[in-house]
C-alpha cells in the first residue's frame, strides 16, 4: 500500500543528493562566490571559508561515486 510513496521519496533524495554533491553545482556555487568577492560583497575570509565547503562537498560527492 504504501511502497510507492516511499519508492518516490527515495528517487527524489537520490536526485536531490546527485544534484547537491555534483561537480557543475559546485562549479556554479564556487562561481557565484567568485563573482561576490570580485564585487567586494563578501571578504577575502569569507570567500576562502566557503571555498573549503565546497571543496569537502566536492569529495563527500565523489566519495558517493558522484561525478560529471
Amino acid at each position: 500500500m504504501f511502497r510507492f510513496p516511499i519508492w518516490a521519496i527515495k528517487q527524489v533524495i537520490e536526485h536531490a543528493e546527485a544534484e547537491f554533491y555534483s561537480p557543475e553545482a559546485i562549479r556554479r556555487e564556487l562561481s557565484q562566490w567568485q563573482y561576490m568577492l570580485e564585487n567586494q560583497e563578501i571578504t577575502p575570509e569569507e570567500y576562502r571559508e566557503h571555498e573549503k565547503l565546497l571543496f569537502a562537498r566536492l569529495m563527500a560527492g565523489q566519495e558517493r561515486g558522484i561525478e560529471e
